[in-house]
């Protein structure tokens, strides 16, 4: 049998504070480690604050992805840096403000004057304040692009995604110093009809090729396969009245040998939302189900995709850099449930282009894993076997994982 890959092998010895393995590690494989990045979070005042200085903290609908409050970053241009400077380093950070599909609405109707509740209104003004006190925060529409490109695909004559593209691409020519002065007002370099107009050819174009984009088919399978996963947890939970353990157990294994995978960032975040006695309210569809559960379950996977993505982001590096990825939602179960457990520990070996992240609770989770797991699925974590579901992962079947949705769907029909 091979080894590990390293960045499975340091992970766990991080997560369970083995420190002979460690040295083990820094002994024996040192040279695998070359391409690896570290971040973790800590309360060390020396530390590099994860606000950024953005003023996000201030905004209840941004989320961090981080534990934080601050973080220790390390990598090789980090480690050749505080060995020339005697102990001193600087590190390069890339972050972004990523929306979900009900922000993006609200944002569209502002910004081309349509009907829009007040309360939202004001909501989205707090989020774009972010960017007219700091001109650095920089905002991300690919969350609603991945979500809302089928809607596109699927009906050539819905104009949702595209209006809401174009909306976000006037941002670039608003007033920005006059939106903070006051900021019931939007002014743009031109008038709302003709700058839509000139931007459309090239959203159009943008939308279009993302059709049959690689990246936004997977995003979809992978959704897919959430939804087929939370459609079985809510079987789960009615079938053994409410017993989290045996609920856990049957998801291990329907993830495994059903859907081929194991997606343990969802899991996990299933696992947060249910090991107290009152289940978080995320998952108040599920375990109090209705007529709409399919399309509850559909939106729920979407949010938990989104959160993967953002995951999956902080892999993205320039000469060492590390990205800083924050989430903006207005739903508060989604915002509570994040903050149950959040990433304390990331690990990513940019030589593999894979990623270790380690959550608050993934200790406690680990040991309920090994403690519930059925025998068909602890033989089912070789290092053959783990390669090939990450293999796998990176190209899903989206038609198969339909096909599991259509299943699952049939127990609620």
């Amino acid at each position: 049998m091979k080894d590990r890959p390293v960045i499975d092998a340091l992970y766990e010895a991080l997560l369970n504070g083995d420190d002979e393995q460690i040295q083990a590690i820094q002994q024996h494989r040192a040279l695998e480690c070359l391409d690896l990045r570290f971040l973790a979070c800590t309360d060390d005042p020396g530390a590099v604050d994860l606000n950024l200085g953005l003023g996000i903290q201030s905004c209840e609908y941004v989320i961090p992805i981080f534990e934080g409050p601050r973080a220790r970053l390390m990598s090789r241009h980090t480690a050749i840096q505080q060995r020339i400077s005697g102990g001193q380093s600087n590190v390069l950070i890339d972050y972004s403000l990523c929306f979900d599909s009900n922000f993006a609405e609200k944002l569209k109707c502002l910004v081309l004057g349509k009907n829009i509740d007040p309360v939202e209104q004001a909501r989205v003004i707090e989020v774009l304040r972010l960017k007219a006190i700091n001109p650095r925060v920089q905002f991300d529409v690919m969350p609603f692009l991945l979500e809302n490109t089928r809607l596109t695909r699927d009906d050539p004559k819905n104009l949702r995604p595209l209006d809401t593209l174009i909306a976000f691409r006037m941002l670039d020519h608003l007033d920005w110093k006059a939106f903070r002065d006051d900021p019931t007002q939007l002014l743009f370099d031109a008038s709302v009809d003709s700058l839509r107009e000139r931007l459309q050819p090239a959203e159009e174009s943008f939308l279009a090729s993302l059709k049959l984009d690689v990246h936004v088919l997977r995003q979809e399978a992978i959704a897919l396969g959430t939804q087929a996963l939370l459609l079985r947890f809510a079987s789960l939970w009615k079938a053994h009245a409410r017993d989290r353990r045996a609920v856990m157990r049957d998801l291990v294994d329907f993830s495994l040998f059903e859907l081929g995978s194991f997606p343990a960032t969802e899991l996990t975040l299933i696992w947060s939302g249910i090991r107290e006695k009152d289940v978080a309210p995320f998952f108040g569809p599920l375990i109090n189900p209705s007529h709409k559960i399919v399309h509850a379950s559909r939106g729920m996977a979407w949010d938990m995709t989104h959160l993967r993505a953002l995951q999956d982001t902080t892999r993205q590096s320039q000469l060492g850099s590390f990205f800083v990825p924050y989430f903006v939602s207005f739903d508060a179960r989604w915002r509570d449930l994040l903050r149950l457990n959040p990433i304390r520990l990331l690990l990513i070996d940019d030589g593999r282009h894979s990623l270790n992240a380690g959550r608050v609770n993934d200790r406690e989770f680990q040991l309920l894993l090994n403690d519930v797991m059925s025998d068909q699925a602890k033989q089912a974590f070789s290092t053959e076997q783990v390669e090939a579901r990450r293999l796998g992962a990176r190209q899903p079947d989206r038609s198969a994982r339909q096909a599991l949705v259509d299943r699952e769907v049939q127990a609620w029909a």
